[in-house]
C-alpha cells in the first residue's frame, strides 16, 4: 500500500466551549480587579495614615511657631533694655538722666522679665507636647536662649545675632514640619488650608522680625542693621500681600481684620515711615512698638492659629474620609466579583460567529478600509456594529476633510461642515484652531513688519525704514531725472523738558512734535524719526533749495509753538525749537545713508549758529566736514603712534608761593604741522569717541608722570596732576575703569589725582554726579572748571560732588570792579562750603595782589609758568611775600 494511502485523514483541532472562554476572559479582570482593590485598599489605607501623620506635623509647626513668636516678643524688651542705656537713645525722647530715666530702666527691665517668663513657658508647653520633646531645635532650645540672654547682657550685637539665629533656626524648623505635611499626599481642601498655613506663618515670623531688626537699628544706628530692616521690611509686605492675595477667602479677611487693627496700624505706620527714611521716626518709634507690638502679635496669631484648626479639622475629615472609601470600596468589590460570577453563568446564548464576523470586520477597518460593516447576532453585538458603523462614517468624513486641508482648500465647504458626532465635535474645533493659528500668524508677520519698520512711540518711520524709503526715492529720482531733498530736524531743548518733567512728558511732547510735522509738511512728503529728538523729512520732486528752506521754517514756527502736556498747569506749558539742516541729492546719486549724514551735518551747523534756523548743506560744509574727517583720522594715527604729549601748568599756592600740583593739557606734535594746539584737535576728538580715548591716555601719562618725578627727586617730587575729562568721557560707564587702571599701574595715591570738568557736564549729562561721587568715593579729587561761565547757581555747591571751584580767566582778568566783587563772591562761598579755589589766567601783579587780598588757595597763569614739557617744569615761579608788597 502506497505513502498516500496510508495517511489517515487530520481531525480538526478541538476548540474550547464559548461558555468556558467567556469564564476565562471574566476570571481574568476579576483577578485584576482584585489586584486594583488590593492597590486601592492599601492607598486608603496610606493616606488616612497620610492624614494622621500630617496632623502630627501640622500640631508640631503650630507648637514651634508659639516658641517662635515668645521669642521674637522677647528680642523687643532686650533690645529696649540695650537702647535705653545709649545717650543718643535717651537723648532722642528727650532725658538724659534722673528718676525719669531710671524709671523707664526699671520698667523696660520688668517687661523683660515678663517676656522672658513668657518665653520658658511656652518652650516648656513645647516640650511637654505628644512628640515635640524629640524635635532637635527644641531640645537644643533651652541652653540657647540661656546663652543669648546672657550675651546680650554685655554685648547687645553679639546677643542679637544669637537671637536671630535662634529664631531663624525655629521658623525653619517650622517651615520644614509644614513642608513635611504637605509632602505626604494631603489633598484638596486640606492641601490649600496647610498652604494658607505656610504663607500665614511666613508673614507672622517675618512680622516679628521687623520689630527686632527695628530695635536693633535703633540700638545699633548702623547702616547694616539698617539695610537688614529694609530688607525684612519689604520681605514682610509682600509676604503679607501673598497672604491677602493668594490665600482662600477667609483667611484673607482674617489676616487684613488682624493687619487692619488699631494696634496694627499704628505699629505698621511707625515701621513704614521708617523704611521711608524718615529720621525722626527711628527712635521716636520706640513708644509706639512697645505699646502695640504684644497686641499686634497677638492678633497675628490668632489669625495663624485659626489657620491652623481648619487644617487640623480638614486633615481630621480627610482621614475619616479614608476609611469610609476604604469600607465602601470592600463591599463594592465583593458585589463586583458576586456580580461577575453571576453573569458569566447566565450567559448562555451562543455569540461566537456574530462576534468573529464582527472582529474580522474592525481588524478591516484597523487596516485602512473603510468597509460597510454587517449588523447581526445579539443586540450587544448589533449595538457595538452601529457604533462601528457610525465610527467608519465619521472617519469617511474626516479623510475627506483632511484630504481638503492637504490640498491647500482651507476655506472649501467640505472643512467648514461639522462632522456630526463627538469626534466630528473634535475635529471640527482642531480645524478652527488650525485656521485661526494660520490666520493669526499672518496677522503677526504684518505686525511684526510694522513694528521692524516703525518707531513704536510716534508710529513714524524709524531709521531702518528711512533709509529704505530714501534709497527707494533716490532710485526714482535717477530714474527720471530729479532731485531728492532731505530735512534733519533736531529739537531744542527737548532734554531739559525730559530732565524737568520726566520721560513720560518727553514722549508726550515728541508724539506731539510728530503730530505738527505731520500737519506741517505736504501730502507726498514722508515725516521719519531716527531716534531720541531727531528727526528727517523726506522731500521728492525738489526743483530748488528755496523750498525746503521754507519748509524748514514752517517746521521751526510749528515746533516752537507752545506745548500743554498733560498733567502739567497754564503756567508750565513747555516750549521747544528745532535746527534744521537741509541737504539735496546730487543727479544720480544712490547713497541714502550718506544724504542723511549731509543734512545731519547741516543741522549741526545751525546749533552752533543759535538755534531755531535752516542750514543748507553746501560745498563749504563738505569741505569742512572733510577736513574734520582727516583731522580725527590723523589725530586717532597719532594716539596710536605716540604723537601727543602732555604739557605741564604750574598751580600755585598763595600761602607758600610754592608749587604744589600741575594741570595736564594735551599738546599733539604733529609730523608736517608742528605743535597743534589744543583748541584745533580737541573739538574734533570731542565730537566722536576719541575723546575717550584721549582722556584714556591723558590719565595713564600724567599719573605715570608723577612716579618719575618722584623717582627724580628734586622740586618736582611730590606734586600733584590735574587732568581734564570731557563730558563724554564722563557719562561712560568705563570711566572708573580707566581711573582706577591708571592709578593703580602708576601705584600713586588717589588724592594725588584731581579730575576737571566744566559746568556744563553737570547739566548736560545725568551719570556726570554718580559717576564724580564714585571717583570721591576712592580718593580722588573733583575740580570744576571755568566756573561763573555755566548754569551752576553758587546755591548748588553744597550739593555738588566737588573739592575745587577753578574760577573762570574771564573774571580774574577783567578790569570792571563788579566782576572782581564777583570773585571775592566765588572765594567767600567756595570757603563757605568748605572748597578750595583756584583762579585761572593770571598775568599781571595787580590781578595776584586782589586774589591774595581775598584770600585765594592758588592760581595758575602766565605770570608764574606757561604751559611747558614735563622736563622743563619750573619751581616756584613767584614769591608771595613780592606779590603782596
Amino acid at each position: 500500500m502506497t505513502a498516500a494511502r496510508l495517511r489517515l485523514p487530520r481531525r480538526p483541532r478541538r476548540s474550547r466551549p464559548l461558555q468556558t472562554t467567556l469564564l476565562g476572559l471574566v476570571l481574568v479582570p476579576v483577578l485584576g480587579l482584585s489586584v486594583v482593590a488590593g492597590v486601592s485598599v492599601d492607598d486608603r489605607v496610606t493616606r488616612a495614615q497620610d492624614a494622621e501623620s500630617g496632623l502630627d506635623e501640622v500640631r508640631t509647626a503650630v507648637a514651634l511657631d508659639d516658641v517662635r513668636t515668645a521669642v521674637g516678643q522677647e528680642i523687643v524688651p532686650v533690645l529696649g533694655v540695650a537702647a535705653l542705656r545709649q545717650s543718643q537713645v535717651l537723648a532722642s525722647f528727650g532725658l538724659s538722666s534722673g528718676d525719669a530715666v531710671r524709671r523707664l530702666q526699671e520698667r523696660s527691665a520688668s517687661g523683660l522679665v515678663g517676656s522672658t517668663s513668657a518665653t520658658d513657658v511656652a518652650v516648656n508647653g513645647a516640650r511637654a507636647g505628644q512628640g515635640l520633646g524629640s524635635d532637635p531645635v527644641l531640645a537644643e532650645l533651652p541652653g540657647r536662649l540661656r546663652e543669648a540672654r546672657s550675651v546680650t547682657a554685655d554685648d547687645v550685637d553679639q546677643g542679637l545675632k544669637l537671637y536671630d539665629q535662634l529664631l531663624n533656626d525655629l521658623t525653619a524648623a517650622v517651615n520644614e514640619h509644614l513642608g513635611a505635611a504637605r509632602q505626604l499626599g494631603l489633598e484638596g481642601d486640606v492641601a490649600a488650608a496647610l498652604a494658607d498655613l505656610q504663607r500665614v506663618s511666613r508673614a507672622s515670623a517675618l512680622a516679628s522680625r521687623q520689630t527686632t531688626t527695628y530695635m536693633a537699628m535703633v540700638t545699633d544706628g548702623t547702616t547694616v542693621h539698617r539695610n537688614d530692616f529694609l530688607r525684612v521690611w519689604g520681605a514682610y509686605r509682600q509676604a503679607s500681600d501673598d497672604v491677602v492675595t493668594f490665600s482662600s477667602l477667609p483667611v484673607a479677611s482674617d489676616w487684613s481684620m488682624a493687619e487692619g487693627s488699631p494696634p496694627a496700624q499704628r505699629l505698621n505706620q511707625v515701621l513704614d515711615r521708617v523704611a521711608e527714611q524718615d529720621q525722626t521716626f527711628v527712635s521716636d518709634g520706640l513708644t509706639a512698638v512697645g505699646l502695640n507690638l504684644a497686641e499686634r502679635d497677638g492678633a497675628l496669631r490668632a489669625v495663624l492659629a485659626r489657620t491652623a484648626a481648619v487644617v487640623v479639622a480638614d486633615a481630621q475629615q480627610q482621614a475619616e474620609g479614608a476609611r469610609r472609601e476604604l469600607q465602601q470600596l470592600l463591599v463594592l468589590c465583593a458585589l463586583v466579583v458576586a456580580a461577575t460570577f453571576a453573569g458569566t453563568l447566565v450567559v448562555r446564548r451562543a455569540i461566537a460567529a456574530p462576534l468573529r464576523r464582527l472582529a474580522e470586520q474592525a481588524r478591516t477597518v484597523a487596516d485602512g478600509e473603510l468597509i460597510d460593516i454587517e449588523e447581526s447576532g445579539p443586540t450587544e453585538v448589533r449595538t457595538v456594529a452601529q457604533g462601528l458603523t457610525a465610527a467608519t462614517e465619521t472617519l469617511r468624513r474626516v479623510k475627506v476633510q483632511v484630504e481638503a486641508i492637504a490640498a491647500g482648500e482651507l476655506d472649501s465647504e467640505v472643512v467648514r461642515t461639522p462632522v456630526p458626532g463627538p469626534l466630528g465635535e473634535v475635529v471640527h474645533t482642531s480645524l478652527v484652531q488650525v485656521l485661526a493659528f494660520f490666520h493669526e500668524r499672518e496677522q503677526l508677520q504684518a505686525d511684526l513688519a510694522h513694528q521692524a519698520a516703525h518707531d513704536a512711540l510716534t508710529e513714524l518711520p524709524n531709521r531702518a525704514q528711512s533709509l529704505v524709503l530714501t534709497e527707494r526715492a533716490l532710485h526714482r529720482a535717477a530714474r527720471h531725472g530729479h532731485r531728492v531733498g532731505l530735512l534733519f530736524v533736531d529739537l531744542d531743548h527737548f532734554k531739559s523738558v525730559n530732565d524737568s518733567f520726566g520721560h513720560a512728558a518727553g514722549d508726550e511732547l515728541l508724539r506731539t512734535v510728530a503730530a505738527r510735522m505731520h500737519d506741517t509738511v505736504r501730502g507726498g512728503d514722508v515725516v521719519c524719526r531716527l531716534g531720541g529728538d531727531e528727526f528727517v523729512v523726506l522731500v521728492e520732486g525738489v526743483e530748488d533749495e528755496k523750498g525746503l528752506v521754507d519748509l524748514g521754517v514752517r517746521l521751526i514756527t510749528a515746533l516752537s509753538a507752545p506745548v500743554a502736556l498733560e498733567g502739567l498747569s497754564k503756567a508750565q506749558h513747555v516750549r521747544v525749537g528745532a535746527s534744521v539742516g537741509v541737504a539735496v541729492s546730487v543727479p544720480g546719486a544712490l547713497d541714502a545713508e550718506r544724504l542723511i549724514q549731509d543734512a545731519d551735518a547741516a543741522a549741526y551747523r545751525a546749533k552752533a549758529a543759535g538755534r531755531g534756523v535752516v542750514e543748507v548743506f553746501d560745498d563749504e560744509l563738505r569741505a569742512e566736514l572733510s577736513a574734520r574727517t582727516e583731522l580725527e583720522s590723523a589725530l586717532r594715527v597719532g594716539l596710536e603712534t605716540g604723537e601727543l604729549v602732555l604739557y605741564y601748568q604750574p598751580v600755585l599756592d598763595l600761602e607758600t608761593g610754592r608749587t604744589k600740583s600741575v594741570e595736564a593739557l594735551v599738546r599733539w606734535q604733529r609730523p608736517g604741522h608742528g605743535l597743534v594746539p589744543p583748541d584745533a584737535f580737541i573739538p574734533v576728538a570731542e565730537a566722536s569717541s576719541l575723546v575717550c580715548d584721549l582722556g584714556r591716555w591723558a590719565l595713564a601719562e600724567a599719573t605715570a608722570q608723577l612716579v618719575r618725578w618722584d623717582t627724580e627727586g628734586g622740586h618736582r617730587a611730590g606734586l600733584d596732576v590735574a587732568v581734564n575729562i570731557s563730558g563724554r568721557h564722563l557719562a561712560q560707564a568705563h570711566l572708573l575703569d580707566d581711573v582706577t587702571d591708571a592709578l593703580t599701574a602708576s601705584g600713586i595715591h588717589p588724592n594725588r589725582l584731581t579730575i576737571e570738568i566744566t559746568e556744563t557736564v553737570l547739566v548736560d549729562e545725568p551719570l556726570a554726579l554718580e559717576h564724580l561721587r564714585s571717583l570721591r568715593e576712592i580718593g580722588v579729587r573733583v575740580a570744576i572748571d571755568d566756573f561763573g561761565t555755566g548754569y551752576t547757581s553758587i546755591g548748588q555747591l553744597s550739593r555738588l560732588p566737588v573739592d575745587v571751584l577753578k574760577i573762570d580767566r574771564s573774571f580774574v582778568s577783567s578790569p570792571e570792579a563788579g566782576n572782581a566783587d564777583l570773585v571775592r563772591l566765588l572765594i567767600s562761598a567756595a570757603h563757605s562750603f568748605s572748597l578750595g579755589v583756584v583762579a585761572e589766567g593770571v598775568e599781571e601783579d595787580g590781578q595776584l595782589s586782589a586774589l591774595l587780598a581775598a584770600s585765594c588757595d592758588a592760581a595758575q597763569g602766565y605770570l608764574f609758568a606757561r604751559p611747558v614739557p614735563a622736563a622743563e617744569l619750573p619751581a616756584a615761579a613767584i614769591l608771595v611775600s613780592h606779590a603782596r608788597t
